[in-house]
């Protein structure tokens, strides 16, 4: 199985299929653009994820995970790919002009030259104009970028219209402190949403059951906040503690305070993201069985019997509505000023579309 067709990391879903698919048919047909934006909620594996593109790529058998292109492209160090990223809070135009340099250079390897641009959100206008122009105008057919962020919304337009563009969707993977609490604020969730039902059908102890389903999973956000803030903290008390220079370790910890306050808000969305997720999976669901799916189709296929047996005053119309809501609440994640509120919203829409 190709590299591509075997990403474990990707939830099973229609959008990532799809990418897949097309994806894999331009890199068999060599029909590969000079210009791609993936964007999804996990840098670190949006990252990875353009690895194994690049290496499927340059792969004399289109990603066969054992070659040499293969195995030092996903570390990172085949001399054909450059992966840049900001330092600090801002992506600079030196960045840019580093990749102008690498991707006009001369290669003694075979293929095509890949330029890996992570959290390209953060490009200050400079660096953006500056990209842009080499986007439109890219040196030759051999040179491909694949641009990487979190948060699409913010980006210049004109550089999102150079690119074809693939939204991913990733698996919560428990490798750390961050994703058990999201697998426990699943598990909550999902609890939650049932009791929701319950209590609607029972029509009593549903604004209950809503507002404290809404503070257990602020709490928990917070949770998470103060968990990576202070694996943050402990990394500025050692570099304090340090040998270096006093001016370079000031410089260097003002970098590290850029960092860390964009990891925090990172962590935050995620968290809040991933809230959207589970909640418009079950409406999806609840859809789904309302028009006679069968359990196979279901994103929770265990929740199908319980599904089945509630769906008969369903809204159709309402389940639209509170849909667009949560995409709203989720494209203005960078500028929620009150989750909480937000999530009492759409609870209390959830509960109409049994009305």
């Amino acid at each position: 199985m190709k590299l591509l067709e075997s990403t474990s990391f990707l939830t099973e879903d229609n959008i990532n299929q799809s990418n897949i698919r097309l994806l894999s048919t331009m890199i068999e047909r060599g029909s590969i653009s000079n210009a791609y934006l993936f964007f999804g909620n996990n840098m670190k594996l949006l990252s990875r994820l353009a690895l194994i593109f690049a290496a499927s790529i340059n792969c004399a058998d289109n990603g066969c995970g054992d070659c040499t292109v293969c195995r030092n492209t996903i570390k990172g160090i085949y001399p054909n790919v450059l992966m840049v990223e900001p330092e600090g809070s801002i992506l600079r135009i030196e960045e840019i002009v580093k990749l102008q340099r690498f991707i006009n250079l001369s290669s003694y390897n075979t293929g095509k030259k890949i330029c890996i641009i992570k959290e390209s959100e953060l490009m200050n206008s400079e660096a953006a104009n500056r990209l842009l122009k080499t986007l439109e105008d890219p040196p030759d057919n051999d040179s491909i970028f694949v641009l990487l962020t979190e948060d699409i919304s913010i980006m210049l337009p004109t550089v999102v219209s150079r690119c074809l563009v693939y939204n991913w969707n990733f698996k919560f993977i428990e490798e750390n402190q961050e994703g058990k609490v999201f697998e426990i604020m699943a598990k909550y969730l999902d609890e939650g949403i049932k009791k929701i039902i319950k209590m609607r059908e029972k029509r009593t102890g549903i604004s209950n059951v809503s507002v404290d389903l809404t503070l257990r999973l602020v709490e928990i956000l917070k949770k998470i906040e103060a968990g990576v803030k202070a694996d943050m903290d402990k990394e500025l008390d050692e570099i304090k503690k340090s040998d270096f220079k006093k001016s370079d370790i000031n410089k260097y910890i003002e970098i590290l305070k850029s960092r860390h306050k964009r990891k925090i808000n990172k962590f935050y969305n995620l968290g809040m993201s991933r809230v959207f997720d589970i909640i418009s999976a079950w409406l999806e669901d609840i859809l789904a069985v309302k028009l006679g799916a069968k359990m196979e189709i279901l994103n929770f296929k265990k929740n199908y019997s319980f599904i089945n047996s509630s769906v008969g005053n369903i809204k159709t119309n309402k389940i639209f509505k509170l849909m667009q809501l949560i995409e709203k609440n989720r494209n203005c994640l960078n500028y929620l000023i009150n989750s909480e509120l937000a999530l009492d919203n759409i609870f209390l829409q959830f509960q109409e579309i049994y009305a």
